[in-house]
């Protein structure tokens, strides 16, 4: 398990198309996770946990649209899926306001990417899949930070975030038209 800004990093790999296609997940997800740790509030506030740990699970269509089907009922594949761990009092009280958390372990939560959809998606985009990868990766590590784009007030405040770091990672605005 490897470890960047006091995060602790879980790889699962569910779909043997990552370790082909994408052999260095590893890194890009690293990369990822300390672009956020240093230029979002919610992720600097990581560093105030004793231990918390976030977990990656590189799937396939399969598994993400079972889950999709159980958890949101929609029946069909996505691109990413995020799981919270910490519930709306703890995003608040130790991400928003950084108060100093318990003691104790912590779960960031839970990422799920179809490497099926993700690699349709950057064929269609005509955008490597490396950075489409990277901006999954954003997009879901900032949900679990309590980011959201259910309304457009929302979206537009998430977007621009994963603009600016995805700008920081050499990568070009994904939501430009």
């Amino acid at each position: 398990m490897a470890s960047i800004n006091n995060v602790q990093l879980d790889i699962s790999i569910d779909c043997e198309d990552w370790t082909q296609e994408l052999p260095n997940y590893q890194n890009l997800i690293e990369n990822c996770i300390a672009e956020i740790t240093k230029h979002v509030s919610e992720g600097r506030a990581l560093s105030n946990f004793s231990h918390i740990e976030v977990s990656v699970v590189l799937c396939s269509d399969d598994l993400i649209h079972q889950l999709n089907h159980d958890y949101r009922e929609k029946d069909k594949a996505t691109n990413v899926l995020s799981f919270c761990g910490l519930d709306e009092e703890e995003i608040n009280n130790y991400l928003k306001n950084s108060n100093k958390p318990k003691n104790r372990p912590f779960s960031l939560g839970e990422i799920y990417i179809a490497y099926e959809t993700m690699n349709k998606e950057s064929q269609e985009a005509s955008i490597s899949l490396s950075n489409h990868f990277r901006h999954l990766i954003i997009h879901g590590i900032l949900h679990l930070l309590g980011y959201d784009h259910v309304n457009d007030d929302d979206a537009e405040i998430m977007e621009a975030l994963e603009t600016s770091l995805l700008k920081n990672l050499g990568i070009d605005d994904p939501y430009a038209a």
